[in-house]
């Protein structure tokens, strides 16, 4: 095998490209730069939903972390305990990086558990799993490939997080 320093440098072949005119640029309005701005970034609400669905699933994590009870609750227990252990820190992760690429996401929803604290934790992260899977690509664009490894981290917990629920006893 070579060394990388044995590697030498090849000769390319750079073709001319065709020199044309390019028209100069035209002068857009705030709102046309607002609306082209939306294009590349996503929604504006869509990006803060998605963002709170995420902020929702930790705090339901926990809320199911407390009040597990019964056969295989100390195995479930801990695997919730680990769902809003790691999630918290992607969600940051997340968040932080579409902000130093985009803005400043604002207008989050409120965390409101009530229709959701009900239902069974696996109905719960199914949902959950599904939502992703449904808005990732309308909220973060397919493009912004960093941000969507992020988003399947968070996918990936989750489903290792119904595997030691529905398995582990």
């Amino acid at each position: 095998m070579k060394k990388f320093s044995e590697f030498k440098p090849t000769k390319r072949i750079v073709e001319q490209e065709e020199v044309k005119a390019t028209p100069a640029p035209v002068q857009q309005s705030a709102d046309q730069q607002t609306e082209v701005k939306t294009e590349e970034t996503g929604n504006k609400s869509e990006v803060s939903k998605f963002f709170s669905k995420l902020f929702e699933s930790r705090e339901m994590t926990h809320v199911y972390h407390l009040q597990i009870t019964g056969e295989g609750s100390y195995a479930g227990h801990k695997a919730l305990n680990k769902f809003y252990d790691e999630v918290l820190e992607l969600i940051d992760d997340l968040i932080e990086t579409y902000t130093g690429q985009y803005e400043i996401v604002e207008n989050y929803e409120t965390i409101d558990t009530d229709s959701t604290r009900t239902k069974d934790k696996i109905q719960y992260f199914n949902e959950l799993q599904q939502f992703i899977k449904d808005n990732r690509y309308v909220a973060l664009s397919k493009e912004d490939t960093h941000l969507q490894n992020i988003v399947d981290e968070i996918v990936a917990l989750g489903y290792r997080t119904m595997y030691k629920l529905k398995n582990l006893k």
